[in-house]
């Protein structure tokens, strides 16, 4: 009997996806949420993040400011 593999070989990883990271490390990190919140663009967002280890484009932090942080609240103010 033949078994079929149903894993598409270039399937993504969601927690290799750079946002995921980012609120996977906002659930543990109360202080980058604080830091986050006090930056004044996307730019220094990104910038903050990337010095975590998280590289994501300020667009991609723009689209997603209000779904990263439990709430629905926006991430910064930017």
């Amino acid at each position: 009997m033949a078994t079929i593999n149903t894993s598409a070989p270039n399937a993504e990883n969601p927690a290799a996806d750079p946002l995921h990271q980012l609120k996977d490390l906002l659930l543990c990190d109360v202080n980058l949420v604080h830091a986050l919140r006090s930056t004044d663009s996307t730019e220094a967002a990104a910038r903050l993040v990337a010095e975590r280890g998280v590289f994501v484009t300020p667009e991609a932090l723009w689209r997603n400011r209000g779904t990263l942080v439990s709430g629905g609240f926006p991430t910064w103010r930017g």
